[in-house]
């Protein structure tokens, strides 16, 4: 009777092991990505936790969301580290490359970065360089001059009394 029933139990718990080994193998193949990196990882969802040194990557598609576990955060994303998990999260929506929240390296379309900002247009005593989508300080020479670099004609030149421009300074 005791034969039996070991060999019964032995069978049901390798019927177990197996059912267990055939989920693991489905959770990094599954629609949710791989699991690589992850200390808790589902089927449905991916990765909900990731190892001390990755970030947390949520990607939402429609409804559902996937966890990754990656190393750095992708483009339009920033990795934020917290004490219980380190975290992708979105740069601002004017920003397509940040480093923070607050502090974006690269600006969308339209925009202009400006002191870690994007801006619509560059402010005053900025110049737009269009190749980099970026603003810079003028120079103290170009300062005084026009916006395109020449050197403003809003002063009269005092004439001798034969027509002739004088010089500045010169007698």
């Amino acid at each position: 009777m005791r034969a039996p029933l070991c060999l019964l139990l032995l069978v049901a718990h390798a019927v177990d092991m197996l059912a267990l080994n055939r989920r693991k193998k489905q959770v990094g193949t599954g629609l949710g990505g791989n699991c690589t990196g992850c200390v808790i990882c589902s089927e449905e969802n991916g990765c909900s936790t990731c190892q001390q040194r990755l970030f947390l990557f949520i990607r939402r598609e429609g409804i559902r969301q996937y966890g990754k576990c990656v190393h750095d955060c992708p483009l339009g994303f920033f990795g934020i580290r917290g004490q219980e998990v380190n975290r992708c999260k979105k740069c601002g929506a004017t920003c397509e490359s940040c480093f923070s929240q607050d502090f974006c390296i690269r600006c969308k379309r339209r925009f202009y970065l400006y002191k870690g900002k994007c801006l619509p247009s560059c402010p005053p005593g900025t110049l737009t360089h269009q190749n980099t989508r970026e603003c810079q300080e003028r120079s103290p020479r170009q300062k005084k001059g026009r916006k395109d670099g020449r050197p403003r004609k809003d002063r009269k030149l005092e004439r001798r009394p034969d027509g002739r421009p004088r010089q500045p300074g010169l007698q």
